[in-house]
């Protein structure tokens, strides 16, 4: 830890974080990696954002609600994706059937993604420069109100550990996940000001969210499923393809919940 009269330049942070969104916008025609670079970047800034709001409440709340509509914009295609890596990565450990319901689920959502009009880009970089002009008026804060800022991430953190267990419902586990997003993001931004940004922490943070993520887009592909069945071809298929999907969410529920059983050991 920095001596506590060393205040994190939060300022320079966040510009360097809008900076480096912009740069990945700036390649045309947008690829899926760039938006997905994109995407991490804005994450990376919000939950900054949200450490400066003890310093800037009014200014953090815009910031984080303009960055929110600038990630929806650029998500849809990304999401499609995803949810066909799940059923990908889900047809690897199913029967033989199961696996071919997944992989034609997989196949079809590709076809979408692929499909799908790429974001307007001069509309997400004009979104983009808002946000930079935004983050060059941040109030400068001090060390303590950074920490303040940190301890108030943590406690949103356990807050929605605690309403997600026991539960599989989707809106519920996805909190849990975007508020231990905003943890893993802000130890990794703060170290060195910050005692949750240990390496163990975040380590042990990063394994999490690996976890919630992949139960996220399993349980996003269930409800797309059930939402179209014939996604997967015909009723008999999507019955099978439904019933690998649920096997490997009490897999991921359960490694999830063990996960963040380990790092809110001890109030952490």
């Amino acid at each position: 830890m920095r001596s506590p009269g060393v205040a994190f330049d939060l300022r320079a942070a966040l510009s360097d974080e809008i900076r480096a969104a912009i740069e990945q916008i700036n390649t045309a025609p947008l690829k899926a990696k760039a938006i997905h670079r994109c995407r991490v970047h804005l994450k990376r800034a919000r939950a900054l954002a949200r450490v400066g709001r003890e310093v800037a409440p009014g200014l953090s709340s815009v910031f984080n609600d303009s960055a929110r509509a600038l990630m929806q914009a650029l998500s849809h295609a990304r999401d499609l994706a995803a949810l066909a890596q799940a059923a990908r990565i889900a047809a690897r450990k199913a029967a033989k059937k199961e696996a071919a319901a997944l992989r034609s689920i997989a196949d079809a959502l590709e076809a979408r993604s692929a499909a799908t009009q790429p974001p307007n880009a001069e509309t997400i970089a004009a979104g983009l420069r808002d946000l930079m002009a935004m983050a060059q008026v941040w109030p400068e804060a001090s060390a303590r109100q950074i920490q303040k800022g940190g301890e108030r991430i943590v406690r949103r953190a356990r807050k929605a550990r605690r309403l997600s267990q026991g539960s599989r419902l989707a809106m519920r586990r996805h909190e849990w996940r975007k508020r231990e997003k905003d943890r893993l993001y802000a130890a990794m931004l703060l170290e060195g000001y910050w005692p949750a940004g240990t390496p163990r922490r975040v380590k042990a943070n990063e394994q999490l969210g690996e976890a919630l993520g992949l139960e996220r887009d399993a349980l996003l592909l269930a409800d797309a499923l059930g939402q179209e069945p014939n996604l997967a071809g015909d009723a008999k298929s999507a019955r099978r393809a439904s019933q690998a999907i649920a096997r490997r969410l009490r897999k991921l529920g359960r490694r999830a919940d063990d996960l963040g059983d380990k790092l809110h050991a001890g109030g952490a």
